[in-house]
């Protein structure tokens, strides 16, 4: 990352930890390009948005950080800067292009699954945040060597978790879940495949095991629900 980065990042779990949600990233963005329906991608969208704008922060706080001859951070500076003012601009635009209605091959997500999701949302977001703005608090229980530029960058991601499920919560609509959840299953299962190919880097004790077990739970509880969902919409449609 020292070449090919907008900062040096150590050690590698970090990197790849950041990789793996930029691919989360990748399946949003593919489906913003190649979607036609608003209101399946719009809870990410808010999700998007306040990543973007605590990631430009992060950047202000630790600019001695980064390579700042390097073109990638100047990308990096401007995404962030863009993303921030870009997502609210969509957001308020395509609002009122939502009819409201079911997709022809949907489901309704049950209330008891809406609200079951609802606590763990709340206290994701709330750590996150906290984490954020006192990156101190988490940095000696971090499972592996974290900075506070690195501890706030993974807490802007789960930040950008915690607001997108707290968001779609008031969606009964299948279709307005799905290409959030792929997303979050496809993030963390490569986080960790990272996890299990990174071993060396991990500070090996409670923390790790308590972490590593969290990101099962969420990986599980994602799969789970995407299952039943798509199962209802298959038992609907036979």
């Amino acid at each position: 990352t020292k070449q090919l980065f907008a900062w040096p990042i150590a050690p590698p779990m970090t990197a790849m930890f950041i990789g793996a949600s930029y691919a989360n990233g990748v399946i949003f963005f593919a489906s913003v390009l190649a979607g036609k329906k608003w209101h399946r991608i719009w809870a990410p969208h808010v999700g998007v948005f306040v990543f973007a704008t605590l990631l430009l922060v992060a950047t202000f706080l630790h600019w001695d950080k980064f390579t700042h001859n390097h073109p990638v951070f100047w990308i990096w500076v401007f995404i962030y800067i863009v993303a921030p003012i870009l997502t609210p601009i969509a957001l308020l635009r395509n609002w009122g292009e939502d009819p409201h209605t079911p997709d022809a091959r949907d489901a309704i997500v049950p209330l008891g699954l809406r609200i079951a999701w609802l606590l763990p949302g709340v206290i994701f977001l709330a750590a996150a945040i906290y984490a954020f703005i006192n990156p101190a608090w988490l940095i000696p229980f971090w499972p592996w060597k974290a900075t506070p530029l690195t501890m706030r960058v993974m807490m802007s991601f789960y930040s950008m978790l915690g607001v997108a499920v707290i968001t779609v919560l008031r969606e009964p609509r299948w279709s307005a879940w799905r290409i959030g959840l792929i997303g979050v299953i496809v993030w963390h299962a490569l986080i960790i495949v990272a996890a299990l190919l990174r071993q060396k880097d991990f500070l090996h004790g409670l923390f790790y095991h308590s972490w590593f077990l969290f990101e099962i739970v969420v990986l599980a509880a994602s799969t789970i629900t995407f299952g039943l969902m798509e199962a209802r919409i298959r038992s609907t449609a036979s």
